[in-house]
């Protein structure tokens, strides 16, 4: 029942944004209700901004930005209800992109491509973009507890040409998926716990998703970094950097290294865009 519920509340805000044009608001609107409503992520939140920016920035100045974190989620979750209606014609007014040169010469090696991003800007959107670019996209996916929730969603996603591979047997799929020459998205930026390995983020030990690299090092692919970056909402610029590349048979000294390069470059975009980062979930927490 309650599954319904939440579910029939999504669906209000969904027709909501559909009818009205400026849907935005409501994102906003909806971003502070999950501020104040979650309390404990709320918590982390401003914990995860103290532990970067506690020396930089006032404990008011963290607070606003905690508060415009939550507000760019509202406005992510509103975008990715106008997803629904996206067409590969919308991309010259709705997306700018600096790096396509990168992305056609990695996808023309025919190895295979895992595209590096984050859980930053709008990442279910990039996704899409790649895929109505014409590139065949895979995406790993975290099947959602709620399965009104999750099958809404991946008919969103699949429509836009996405291939779901559910967690549970992503590395089988991925793999062939990128012996295939395909494209792959990994988001490299959550708590990985037992699985990570041990990396600086912003100055401090936290445990990283090595997939990324360590299906490049089995299959021959290349890391191809990109991120989506919201200018305003509803419009990106989509950031694509040169790619890497990893023999296959590399030793774990070099894949780590290849992903602390990966790590950097993660850092540095959320670095310049703060509030576009998904800041709620506990990255530094090593138990």
């Amino acid at each position: 029942m309650l599954n319904l519920i939440l579910y029939a509340f999504f669906l209000v805000i969904f027709y909501l944004v559909k009818i009205f044009p400026n849907g935005y608001l409501i994102g906003k609107g909806v971003g502070n209700l999950i501020y104040w409503l979650l309390k404990d992520r709320r918590e982390i939140t401003i914990n995860n901004l103290k532990l970067v920016y506690g020396d930089k920035l006032s404990e008011r100045e963290i607070y606003s930005l905690c508060k415009e974190v939550y507000q760019q989620l509202g406005i992510t979750l509103v975008e990715f209800v106008k997803l629904d209606n996206l067409k590969k014609e919308d991309f010259t007014s709705l997306v700018d992109i600096d790096g396509l040169e990168y992305l056609e010469e990695a996808y023309g090696l025919g190895r295979g491509v895992v595209v590096y991003s984050a859980h930053f800007g709008n990442w279910e959107w990039l996704a899409s973009v790649l895929a109505l670019l014409g590139y065949p996209l895979n995406a790993i996916a975290r099947t959602q507890d709620n399965p009104y929730f999750d099958r809404k969603i991946n008919e969103i996603r699949t429509a836009k040409g996405v291939n779901i591979i559910p967690r549970g047997m992503a590395v089988r799929k991925a793999i062939k998926a990128l012996r295939k020459g395909e494209m792959l998205i990994v988001l490299g930026d959550q708590n990985a716990r037992k699985d990570g390995w041990l990396m600086d983020f912003f100055g401090f030990p936290a445990l990283t998703y090595p997939g990324a690299v360590q299906l490049a090092e089995r299959t021959g692919a290349v890391v191809l970094p990109a991120f989506l970056i919201r200018k305003e909402p509803g419009k990106f610029l989509l950031k694509i950097y040169p790619y890497y590349q990893i023999e296959q048979g590399a030793e774990e000294k070099e894949q780590r290294e290849l992903l602390k390069q990966l790590t950097g470059i993660m850092e540095d975009i959320i670095y310049k865009y703060p509030e576009q980062w998904l800041w709620l979930h506990r990255r530094w927490d090593l138990g």
